[in-house]
């Protein structure tokens, strides 16, 4: 009976045991469920990164054949599948290597270092082009140690490669044209050499780079100009403004002194900044200008001489030609009324047209010392405002040092005989047309079609005088060179920013030798023996040049243009060839068209356009 119930007893316990044991079973098959839904979860964002990989991804045996390969590799190699580049290359070290013994290289360095690493060749596509690829490999090995497969990475970097090829070639083309370039060239860090080219040793006489390279700048500047060179290289260092180009002392390993010009740029390399400079040795430009300067100033000093001289002489003249005037007038009052008179009448005539010509030639040196002085302070002021512009180029300019400056250009002022302050608006059209009016009606006996073509309503602003001035010398000077039966044209039109004044003549026109210095003021156009004394705006009467250079000081100073083109008659080509002054009794031609066809000349002045008129002055 007892043995029945523990036996009943144990039957039970066995049963509860199993029971538990079912459990246990329950919770390790949920457990083992869960795991492998969380691998095949694992699985899927494994494959999905393998299959939308931008590089290829692969296994291949140790013989050479694809185990597995992505979307990518596919791509990469010109396959439309992986499966497609599986079944294709069956022997990659042949198929795919253009060079099949990189990949035995590749397996050699693999096997000694664990892994490669960018290893970089080319390979075959499939429609059997060229490309670079990039791989990473390492052996996948089991438990003995003994290499099962091989997986990695490919990269297509053809593109790369040509970049830097080209790169490569354009590195060796512009440091082939740095080499041997006929300036120095360095590039420079703070202050340190980094690279000098050939012509740098040259010119400084060092024999190596290496004696230069990783040395302070400041080995080729003379102790003269040290402290200027370190406050560029400092200013330019923290970024403030600097000189484009400047000069510097500069002094060669073996002590020589020479003068160099330097221009600089600031160029960023692999993330710092560095500078590239070309030096020029222009030691003997210095040498050339010191001459020209000295020469220069030699040759200003005698002018100056020359033009104090002038001056004193015209002065001087004027007294005793007031007193022989004086007594020509009293002796000829005197003797009007005697028998004697009429035999020297021609003879006192004569005395007093001679005396009028000698104090017209005193005013016309006065006329000229003034415009000297103008031109010069013209000049001046344009040196002045070079020398600002390079003083502000360098630093800012001190308070008091920019007062002095003013005071000495208002100082240089007071040599200009015109200014801005009478300036007018005025209307170009009705004033030209005055101007020709009045020079028509002191044409008594001269045959000539002048006229004046163009718009109206074109308004300059400009002094009165001065544009009279400008007008008339024009004018007058077609008039007098051009022979009667001619013509001259006065046009007024605009170009674009700029309202043109021209004066065109079919007169005798200019030699090509006398148009390179007719500008230059007092410059005659004509042989000087050839002139007569004949009044003003008579063919031939001639001049010295006077009008062309107020109107060159006019223009320097007031900032309009001048110029002109002109042919030579060409029945008459040289200055000793002589024009009869009437088209009827030139030998040369035909017809009046063939004198009017032959040669002539056009003045032409430019001025700024006005906007808007304020006003229209009266002339």
């Amino acid at each position: 009976m007892a043995e029945s119930e523990k036996t009943r007893e144990e039957l039970l316990a066995e049963v509860e045991g199993l029971r538990s044991r079912v459990v246990e079973l329950e919770t390790t098959l949920a457990g083992l469920r869960e795991v492998e839904a969380t691998l095949r979860k694992t699985e899927e964002k494994y494959r999905s990164i393998f299959e939308d990989a931008i590089e290829g991804v692969f296994q291949t045996s140790v013989d050479g054949r694809f185990l597995s390969a992505n979307p990518a590799l596919a791509r990469v190699h010109g396959y439309d599948s992986p499966q497609e580049l599986i079944n294709s290359i069956t022997d990659i070290s042949k198929q795919l290597y253009v060079n099949p013994e990189d990949r035995a290289r590749s397996m050699e360095k693999m096997n000694r270092e664990g892994a490669l690493r960018n290893f970089e060749t080319q390979m075959y596509s499939k429609d059997g082009s060229i490309h670079w690829i990039s791989m990473n490999i390492r052996a996948v090995r089991d438990k003995e140690n003994k290499v099962r497969y091989y997986e990695g990475t490919m990269l297509d970097i053809t593109e790369r490669k040509k970049a830097e090829a080209g790169l490569q070639e354009s590195e060796e083309r512009y440091r082939t044209a740095i080499e041997n370039s006929n300036d120095a060239v360095a590039i420079i860090q703070g202050d340190i050499n980094q690279y000098v080219n050939r012509r740098f040793m040259e010119m400084f006489e060092y024999s190596s780079p290496e004696e230069i390279i990783g040395k302070s700048v400041h080995i080729i500047v003379h102790p003269d100009d040290l402290s200027k060179v370190r406050d560029i290289n400092l200013r330019r260092q923290r970024g403030e403004p600097v000189p484009s180009r400047y000069e510097f002392k500069g002094i060669t390993k073996r002590g020589k002194i020479l003068y160099v010009e330097v221009s600089a740029a600031t160029i960023p390399y692999r993330n710092a900044t560095f500078y590239l400079v070309y030096l020029r040795d222009v030691t003997e430009r210095k040498h050339t200008e010191e001459v020209l300067i000295q020469s220069r100033n030699a040759l200003e000093s005698l002018n100056r001489a020359k033009t104090k001289a002038v001056d004193h002489i015209s002065h001087e003249l004027k007294t005793p030609l007031s007193v022989i005037q004086g007594s020509v007038r009293l002796i000829k009052r005197k003797l009007e009324p005697t028998p004697q008179y009429r035999a020297i009448r021609e003879l006192i005539d004569s005395v007093e047209r001679n005396l009028q010509r000698l104090f017209t030639i005193s005013r016309e040196t006065d006329k000229i010392f003034r415009l000297s002085q103008e031109l010069e302070a013209v000049m001046l002021v344009g040196d002045l405002d070079s020398l600002w512009q390079r003083m502000e180029s360098l630093s800012e300019v001190p308070a008091d040092i920019r007062a002095h400056w003013n005071a000495l250009r208002d100082w240089v002022d007071q040599y200009f005989e015109a200014s801005t302050q009478f300036f007018q608006s005025i209307d170009l059209y009705t004033f030209v047309v005055s101007v020709v009016d009045r020079i028509k009606s002191r044409l008594s006996g001269r045959d000539l079609d002048i006229r004046v073509d163009g718009a109206n309503d074109l308004f300059i602003s400009i002094d009165p005088e001065i544009l009279r001035d400008i007008a008339e010398g024009l004018i007058k000077n077609a008039i007098e060179n051009t022979p009667d039966g001619g013509s001259i044209r006065v046009g007024l039109e605009q170009k674009d920013d700029r309202i043109v004044l021209s004066v065109t003549d079919t007169g005798v026109g200019i030699t090509e030798e006398n148009q390179r210095y007719l500008l230059d003021g007092l410059h005659h156009a004509k042989e000087t023996d050839l002139y007569s004394s004949k009044k003003p705006f008579e063919f031939g009467a001639g001049g010295k040049g006077l009008d062309l250079l107020r109107m060159k000081y006019y223009s320097l100073r007031f900032g309009f243009d001048i110029s002109f083109e002109s042919n030579r008659c060409i029945y008459i080509p040289t200055d000793r060839d002589v024009c009869p002054g009437n088209i009827s009794q030139c030998l040369s031609i035909r017809s009046k068209a063939d004198c009017l066809n032959s040669g002539g000349t056009t003045f032409t002045v430019s001025f700024p356009v006005r906007k808007k008129p304020a006003a229209i002055d009266e002339v």
